[in-house]
Formats: C-alpha cells, structure tokens, sequence
C-alpha cells in the first residue's frame, strides 16, 4: 500500500512539473489569478528577464520527466530543490494567498526527498572519502 502511495506522489508530482515546465514556453494553463500591485510588479521583473523562467521551465520538465521514468528520479528531485525554494520564497515575499499551491509542491518534494535519504546519505559519504584520498 506504501508503494502505491509513494508511486502516486512521484506521478503527480512529476507530472506538475511537467506541464507547469511546459507552460512556461507554450502558455497553455490559463492564468486567471487576479494580481496586486506588488505581484504584478514582481511578475514583470521575471518577464523583462528573458532566462529566469524559460531555465526554470526546463528545470522542472526535465525533473518531471525523470521523476515519471524514475530514471535517475533522485538527480530530478535535486534539480528541484532551487526552484521548490524560489516558489515557496515568491509566495511569502509576494503572493500569500497562492501559498498553498506552493506548500502543496514543498510537502511533496520533501516527501519524496526523504524516501531517498539512505541514497543521499551514501551520496556525502562516498564524497567525504573522494575528497579526503
């Protein structure tokens, strides 16, 4: 029952980040949230920067398709720790009422994240010895 529960948060979890990454090149969610000043003055400064999000949707379609393969799904849950960060750090700073969606991702991110820490923790070990010989 484990198994499928975890299955089903790395499906829906990859599958966000797929289509949220996508969006971001092809504007095929529409976009109803009504912006204040501050949101919208926020918003423009990520659009007149032509790499932030174009780098962050390629980040999370990248990361959404690893975590649907789960090939290489921990490289993909990594890559996304900035971008998780950025989301949670926008809504606090800028959009509080959209926190939620932003929680919904964080929750999931850092439940899969701990379904790997044994692979993680032999991560820093294998480095700590590389960088000690």
């Amino acid at each position: 029952m484990k198994t499928k529960i975890n299955n089903i948060i790395r499906m829906v979890f990859g599958l966000g980040l797929l289509l949220f990454g996508l969006d971001k090149f092809f504007e095929f969610i529409p976009h109803n949230h009504v912006m204040d000043e501050d949101l919208i003055a926020a918003f423009t400064g990520l659009m007149a920067n032509k790499f932030i999000l174009p780098t962050v949707g390629v980040v999370e379609a990248i990361s959404g398709l690893l975590l649907l393969t789960r090939k290489y799904s921990i490289v993909g849950l990594l890559l996304m720790v900035p971008v998780t960060y950025g989301i949670i750090a926008f809504h606090l700073a800028v959009d509080l009422e959209g926190i939620i969606s932003g929680l919904m991702i964080a929750v999931m991110h850092i439940y899969l994240l701990s379904l790997k820490k044994s692979t993680l923790i032999s991560l820093v070990e294998y480095h700590k010895v590389e960088t000690k010989s």
